[in-house]
């Protein structure tokens, strides 16, 4: 009796939902809709997404009308990655790369895992449980960067951070920096 208990909660591989990730928080759909809306369409500059009601959803967009860092303001604004929670987003970072001969425009996708140190232990246990099986479905995304307080979610901390992932140049850094 015992054997047969043991093998009836095994679930072979192909039988699991591929939706439901390991923390077993299940993704929208949508959010897959609206990531290609950034990344293939170039119609949305960022979206913020979080956990709510046992599943992952898009929380926020911010059109492409706003750049740098204007656009970084709004998406990292206390609406969007509020204190106290966690919260995934996208960004899609327009690079200008200067090196001494030809200046010429790049755009690079950004992850963001928003952790706030002040954040209940389940909710980031949740949300860092979660993280790595949202995130492979990302397609496209260049640089992952975390972020667990206002500090490290500043535009300067975040190109500063991840300058040599990005590829950009020193000289083009201070110009994205000092815009």
């Amino acid at each position: 009796c015992a054997r047969r208990l043991i093998q009836a909660k095994r679930v072979p591989h192909r039988l699991r939902s591929e939706r439901t990730m390991s923390s077993g928080v299940p993704i929208d759909p949508a959010c897959f809709a609206t990531y290609n809306e950034l990344q293939s369409q170039h119609k949305l500059r960022w979206i913020v997404f979080g956990v709510q009601d046992a599943c992952i959803k898009m929380l926020a967009a911010g059109d492409t009308s706003k750049k740098g860092r204007e656009a970084w303001a709004d998406f990292t604004d206390a609406a969007n990655m509020p204190d106290g929670e966690c919260r995934y987003g996208v960004f899609d970072l327009d690079i200008s790369i200067d090196d001494g001969v030809h200046e010429r425009e790049n755009s690079k996708i950004v992850f963001i895992n928003w952790a706030d140190d002040n954040a209940k232990i389940k909710v980031k246990m949740v949300h860092a449980a979660s993280k790595d099986a949202f995130r492979k479905g990302l397609a496209g995304v260049a640089v992952d960067y975390q972020a667990a307080d206002r500090d490290e979610l500043k535009y300067e901390s975040m190109l500063e951070m991840k300058a040599a992932e990005l590829k950009v140049p020193k000289a083009s850094l201070e110009k994205m920096i000092s815009s």
